[in-house]
C-alpha cells in the first residue's frame, strides 16, 4: 500500500541448479554444449545447469510526487496551474542477476567416440595460478588455465562441466508519468520511460571455444555482443477515458 505516496516491492532469491545435462532437445545451448561429454562416464558432465542463476535480486518503486491540489506542496492551487504542477508520478526498476555458467569448449572431437558435436572439453593446466575469468570482456578467461588434448587421441579433457561464471546483469529502467484530468471521464497520461538508464554494457557469454585442432582459438573468451541493449528513451502519450 501506499505510505505518503511510496510504495517499495523488493524480491530476492538464491538458488543453485545442478544435473548432468539440461538440453531438452539435444541442441547446444549458448554456453554449455546440450550433450554429455564422455558416454562412459556420464558423472563427470554432474555440474552447475546451464540456467543457473546463483543470485537474482529485483528492486521496484512507485513515488507519486507531493506537489499539487491536495498535496503536501502547492496544496492550493487549481485549474490550469494545478494541470501543471500535480499529477506527475516516478517509477523505478532495478534488476541485479549472476552471470550463467559456462564450459570452455573444443572445436573437435579428440576421443574418436564418433560424436560430431564435439562435447568434450580440454584438460586443466595443473601448473597455471592465478585466477580463470579475468573479467575483461576481450578475453573472458584465460586460455592458459587449460591444455590441449592431441587430435585423435583418444582422450576426453577433465575440464568440469559448467566451472566457470560468466558476466552479471544490471539494469535501471526509469520512467516519470504526468497524468491529467480533462473532464469526468477522460484523462490524458505522459510517459517518459528511459530504459538501462545508466547504459550498462551487460556482455553476452564468452566465445567458448578454447582450442581448435591447430591450437589455441585466437578469440578464446572474447565477447562480442551484449545482453541488453543500450540506453533507450521513449515518450508516450495517452488518452484513457
Amino acid at each position: 500500500r501506499l505510505w505518503y505516496g511510496l510504495v517499495v516491492n523488493s524480491t530476492y532469491t538464491w538458488s543453485k541448479a545442478l544435473d548432468d545435462g539440461d538440453s531438452l532437445n539435444q541442441t547446444t545451448a549458448g554456453n554449455a554444449p546440450g550433450l554429455i561429454s564422455n558416454p562412459y562416464n556420464i558423472k563427470a558432465d554432474w555440474g552447475l545447469a546451464t540456467y543457473d542463476v546463483r543470485n537474482l535480486a529485483v528492486i521496484s518503486a512507485v513515488y507519486e510526487l507531493p506537489f499539487g491540489k491536495g498535496k503536501a506542496f502547492a496544496g492550493n492551487l487549481d485549474g490550469f496551474a494545478n494541470n501543471v504542477v500535480g499529477g506527475w508520478s516516478v517509477n523505478s526498476i532495478v534488476l541485479l542477476q549472476s552471470g550463467f555458467p559456462f564450459t570452455p569448449q573444443l572445436s573437435y572431437n579428440p576421443s574418436n567416440d564418433g560424436d560430431t558435436r564435439n562435447p568434450v572439453r580440454p584438460f586443466v593446466n595443473p601448473n597455471f595460478t592465478g585466477s580463470i575469468v579475468t573479467g575483461n570482456p576481450n578475453q573472458w578467461f584465460n586460455p592458459n588455465a587449460f591444455l590441449q588434448p592431441p587430435p585423435n587421441s583418444g582422450f576426453f579433457g577433465n575440464l568440469g562441466r559448467n566451472t566457470l561464471i560468466g558476466p552479471g546483469l544490471a539494469t535501471w529502467d526509469f520512467s516519470a508519468i504526468k497524468d491529467t484530468h480533462l473532464k469526468e471521464n477522460l484523462s490524458l497520461q505522459f510517459r517518459a520511460e528511459i530504459f538501462n538508464l545508466l547504459n550498462r554494457a551487460n556482455f553476452n557469454t564468452p566465445n567458448l571455444i578454447v582450442f581448435t585442432p591447430t591450437g589455441v582459438n585466437g578469440t578464446a573468451g572474447a565477447i562480442s555482443s551484449t545482453a541488453t541493449t543500450s540506453r533507450q528513451v521513449q515518450f508516450a502519450l495517452k488518452l484513457l477515458w
